[in-house]
């Protein structure tokens, strides 16, 4: 048989016999899935066989091919040990560089928006936010009035907010 008959043949064995594989692994298989991709292997072993033209029954030898290729992929995921999510959050890493290079570039674009800021407005934010002080504290601290300290802490984030990208 030449190349392109034995391709043939395995093309009408598989439009003949391509339900019938499926339905024999489903029953077998936990997911479509799976069956699927073990068909597509059955075809590929048929592909590799010597001598096509000795096969009497091909529905049968395809079946065949597809128990004993069940039968390895059972034997396989027997042999494979199961996993703790322990061990997988090992192999991950929580340090993701392009997290860490945008996190890096958004700290730099910030600084240099707040290095533009007037000093005292820069200063009130700074107190509001790295200190956690109230309006009344940040007067105190800066010797303005509560008002004044909230029209520096308005400007900055009016400044903050149009200079900034809205994903920052």
């Amino acid at each position: 048989m030449t190349s392109s008959e034995w391709s043939r043949q395995i093309a009408a064995w598989a439009d003949e016999w391509h339900g019938d594989l499926i339905k024999f692994l489903a029953r077998r298989m936990a997911t479509p899935a799976d069956a699927q991709d073990l068909a597509q292997e059955v075809y590929l072993r048929l592909a590799r066989v010597d001598r096509l033209d000795l096969v009497r029954r091909p529905r049968s030898y395809l079946l065949r091919i597809a128990a004993n290729l069940l039968h390895e992929w059972r034997f396989k995921a027997r042999q494979v040990r199961p996993h703790h999510s322990e061990e997988v959050d090992k192999l991950t890493s929580s340090d993701d560089p392009e997290r860490h290079a945008l996190a890096s570039m958004r700290s730099q674009r910030i600084g240099v928006e707040l290095s533009r800021l007037p000093a005292p407005v820069r200063a009130a934010l700074v107190l509001q936010i790295r200190d956690g002080l109230s309006y009344e504290e940040i007067a105190k601290e800066m010797a303005v009035t509560p008002r004044m300290v909230k029209r520096y802490l308005l400007t900055a984030y009016a400044t903050l907010r149009a200079t900034l990208p809205q994903d920052m």
